[in-house]
């Protein structure tokens, strides 16, 4: 225990233990000095200065992902409801192909891999909370979501072609009722 660097306080011995007074680690005091001078910039810049706050900084930013999504939608969606015929492209296989395996990837976690419903409500049944099991209100379903219902929007996920696939997809679930399904929410609708 004893080397040149060690110093013994005097006056400072309990118990058999004589406390040293070494100096402290080079990396432990850089670190320290490093934190102090990090603290008076971080002050001044945020404090002293007139920089804005990070809520501030954050408005900015949510003002410029506003006006993009203004600008991506400013053309509006190029396949409207009125272009898709849901009763025969639930014919094409094809089509039903694509619209499950959206179906699969964003939609089964919550509506259940048949549409029984899990977290979503059942699309097997025809009960329908807000669409009505119509094209118009399928495809608004998709790209806009519910998110006070919970249901995030799709349009950005899902390339835009296959928004009428989906739809047809879900449509085909319409009155299967499939045996286990979540109780009937919403309307029914003949």
């Amino acid at each position: 225990m004893s080397s040149e660097t060690d110093e013994i306080i005097k006056g400072h011995e309990y118990d058999g233990i004589r406390e040293l007074d070494n100096p402290l680690p080079r990396w432990w005091l850089l670190t320290f000095y490093a934190s102090i001078v990090f603290a008076i910039g971080y002050f001044t810049y945020y404090e002293i200065m007139d920089t804005p706050s990070m809520s501030e900084q954050l408005q900015a930013k949510m003002e410029q992902i506003r006006e993009k999504r203004q600008e991506a939608n400013a053309d509006g969606p190029k396949i409207s409801a009125e272009d898709i015929n849901l009763a025969s492209l639930v014919k094409d296989p094809q089509v039903m192909e694509t619209g499950k395996k959206h179906f699969e990837a964003m939609c089964a976690s919550c509506h259940g891999q048949n549409g029984q419903g899990i977290i979503g409500p059942n699309l097997t049944d025809n009960y329908w909370i807000h669409s009505k099991g119509k094209a118009e209100g399928l495809l608004y379903a998709i790209r806009n979501g519910f998110p006070e219902k919970g249901m995030p929007p799709w349009a950005n996920l899902i390339p835009e072609e296959d928004h009428g696939k989906l739809a047809a997809y879900v449509y085909s679930m319409q009155g299967t009722n499939l045996e286990g399904g979540k109780e009937p929410q919403g309307e029914l609708v003949e």
